[in-house]
């Protein structure tokens, strides 16, 4: 480029030989006045040509619709801390990499395709359009209606917008426009400026003065012109007017210095000169004491003349921006070496992205899951002078990669645990300032220690309660064992002691005194039939005591001969009966043997001794598959007879015994024995049972 504007300058100087010479050709005669004028053509278009041809040679690069653009209408260029390239054209939002552009539109989020101004503040872009601001972070777009917006400014973290109407303030979640005075508040805001002291506001009417633009106690209008830019110059302010030249502002005092260019709308600092850009005639460079070096126009650099905006990078690149020809690049002969910078352009866990935090500014350990062990992350340098040079690696915790221009990792299967991850990238020797991004993955819930242990604790619990129920079980099968060892045995022991009740000596002495009183008053037929009924009682007694159940044909069979042998021998007379009411075969349902006999002795010893005409029914029959037994007489009652008893010194056990019997055959059996009345008097006694229903089929 020096070459370039050293051609340029010899020209500007040749031009001006020439047009000294064209002015003394008047006195000149016509041949030489001839020579003269071929003499300037044809230097002319020979330096014409040489410039051409040098123009040609620089790093000038043009992108239009045929690079990617979606349009050839750029009204702006910023750039931000990563490095990426912004364009703001009429038809969205553009995303230069150095290799491709990235186009976002009112699909994308945009509150308006078209982008009037686009400004950078770290990673988050503030974008001005035609109807409103959209906001651009690592979320995506936020956006907030306002009018036409012209320019920005950023101060102590506060964002104010320069709209067509006035000065807005941008808020967390609204925008608040300030009110300053009416001829502020109503008029165009071109342009906003802070020197550190105070804030310069230039409208498309005057140039004002701020203390503060939230409730001002200086406000002061400077001049009167329709100003378009400012810029601070050391200690003065320049200002451009839109057709009255360059104003220097010091100390509140205006000097005007007057410009070729006209329809001025921007003024730019651009190494070390100043650029005067014109919406129709191209640009005016100034050297840094404002004397006019060149124009930069179609006549010699570019293809039009309608410029909106020029922008010098952090490469000390130059990005010219046009009405109808894209964008120009001039790429810097003298670049810095700039220490590049990375950032994180997303990070993915379990391949979703993180939007929840802003991931170049989160300084705390993010909390995962032990399920969200996969990250990916990735990362990026722009560097538009040095795009193949670029080289990456990262670290995780002490184990470093290799450099390499892979520019994103997956870090899968990852176990529990802390980690840092950092990034760094490289141009040459030259290393950035690494990145660093912090997070934890926890330990599977069955890994944890309290976990295990509450395991093991669990387990232990488990198999302890489940050994106490097996033992306890055990007991309890040997303990139900015992029980029905005891009480078989106490059953056979009742049984013993039925049958020993039954064949007691004194019932078998009272027998064999009445079978000797037949013999001797010499009744046969009634001795041969009693010596018959005893010896078919003992037999039955015998057979059944062998048995644990009998038939109840057997049972009562036996009952009978008992019966009948105490008629023979007890002194008072009396009669009996024995009933069935079944609905089955006596013969098909068993009972334990010797179960009603000591009841009937019980009636004929204690119930009917004492009374003439005693009586004893029997009655069998069937309820509800239970075996329902009455024994009724018509003696004393049970309880004047056991008034008796305690009389005599006889203590007779067979009606417990035999009670005993009945109820530990099971919990359905039944037993009561109750007194019976006619008109209040005791008319004898009424022994009743229920055992369950038991038939050998």
């Amino acid at each position: 480029m020096t070459f370039y504007l050293s051609m340029f300058v010899i020209m500007e100087t040749l031009h001006h030989i020439i047009k000294t010479v064209m002015k003394s050709s008047f006195v000149l005669s016509p041949k030489k006045h001839s020579i003269q004028r071929f003499t300037f053509l044809f230097l002319s278009c020979f330096f014409y040509g040489l410039i051409r041809i040098s123009a040609q040679n620089q790093s000038l690069k043009t992108y239009t619709k045929d690079n990617g653009l979606p349009s050839v209408h750029i009204n702006n260029v910023a750039q931000d801390n990563t490095g990426y390239i912004w364009l703001a054209s009429n038809k969205g939002l553009v995303q230069f990499n150095g290799k491709e552009f990235t186009s976002f539109t009112t699909k994308s989020g945009l509150i308006s395709n078209h982008i009037n101004t686009v400004f950078s503040k770290g990673n988050t872009l503030f974008i001005g359009t035609n109807k409103g601001i959209s906001i651009k972070n690592h979320h995506g777009f936020t956006n907030f209606e306002s009018n036409n917006i012209n320019c920005f400014l950023t101060v102590k973290n506060h964002t104010f917008l320069g709209t067509n109407k006035g000065i807005v303030r941008v808020r967390e979640d609204y925008l608040s426009p300030l009110r300053t005075n009416f001829q502020i508040d109503l008029n165009q805001i071109n342009d906003m400026l802070f020197d550190g002291n105070f804030y310069w506001i230039a409208t498309n009417k005057s140039l004002w003065k701020l203390d503060k633009l939230i409730n001002p106690e200086v406000l002061k209008r400077i001049d009167v012109n329709n100003y378009t830019s400012i810029l601070i110059n050391g200690k003065t302010i320049v200002a451009t007017t839109y057709n009255d030249g360059l104003k220097f502002i010091v100390n509140e005092e205006v000097n005007t210095q007057t410009i070729t260019a006209q329809n001025v709308t921007n003024i730019k600092k651009i190494n070390d000169q100043f650029w005067i850009i014109s919406e129709d005639n191209g640009i005016e460079v100034l050297d840094a004491n404002f004397n006019f070096v060149r124009n930069i126009n179609k006549y010699n650099t570019l293809t039009t003349n309608k410029i909106t905006s020029a922008f010098q990078d952090n490469e000390n690149n130059t990005w010219i921006s046009t009405k109808d020809s894209g964008i120009y690049f001039i790429k810097s002969d003298q670049p810095v070496q700039k220490k590049p910078t990375i950032s994180f352009k997303n990070i993915e866990v379990v391949f979703t992205s993180l939007d929840s935090i802003d991931i170049n500014n989160y300084h705390k350990t993010l909390k995962l899951p032990a399920d969200k062990n996969h990250l990916s992350f990735y990362y990026k340098t722009i560097n538009i002078n040095n795009l193949n040079k670029l080289e990456y690696r990262y670290t995780l915790n002490n184990q470093t990669s290799p450099w390499s221009t892979k520019s994103a990792i997956d870090l899968a299967y990852l176990s529990p645990g802390n980690y840092r991850f950092a990034a760094q990238s490289r141009i040459g020797k030259t290393e950035s300032t690494p990145i660093e991004f912090n997070f934890f993955i926890d330990t599977p819930i069955y890994k944890k220690s309290w976990f295990i242990w509450s395991g093991i604790g669990l387990t232990s619990l488990i198999l302890t309660l489940i050994i106490w129920f097996y033992i306890r079980r055990i007991q309890a099968k040997n303990k139900a064992k015992v029980a029905k060892l005891e009480l078989e045995n106490h059953l056979i022991s009742l049984e013993q002691k039925a049958l020993q009740l039954q064949m007691n000596p004194h019932f078998i002495f009272n027998v064999l005194n009445g079978i000797k009183a037949l013999g001797n008053s010499g009744k046969l037929a009634e001795l041969n039939t009693t010596i018959s009924k005893f010896a078919t009682l003992l037999r039955g007694v015998l057979h059944n005591s062998r048995q644990e159940e009998i038939s109840l044909t057997e049972e009562i069979a036996t009952l009978k001969n008992y019966i009948e042998l105490e008629q023979q021998i007890n002194s008072n007379t009396f009669e009996y009966s024995i009933t069935t009411n079944l609905g089955i075969d006596a013969e098909e349902i068993l009972i334990p043997p010797m179960l009603i006999q000591p009841f009937v002795e019980n009636s004929i010893k204690h119930g009917i001794s004492s009374v003439e005409n005693g009586k004893i029914t029997v009655n069998f029959s069937v309820k509800k598959n239970l075996l329902h037994c009455e024994i009724i007489d018509n003696g004393i009652g049970v309880y004047r007879s056991k008034e008796f008893k305690k009389i005599s010194p006889h203590k007779s056990v067979a009606l417990k015994v035999t009670q005993e019997r009945i109820q530990n055959l099971s919990k359905k059996s039944a037993f009561s024995i109750s007194e019976l009345y006619d008109e209040g008097r005791v008319t004898g006694t009424k022994v009743v049972f229920e055992i369950p229903l038991n038939t050998d089929f």
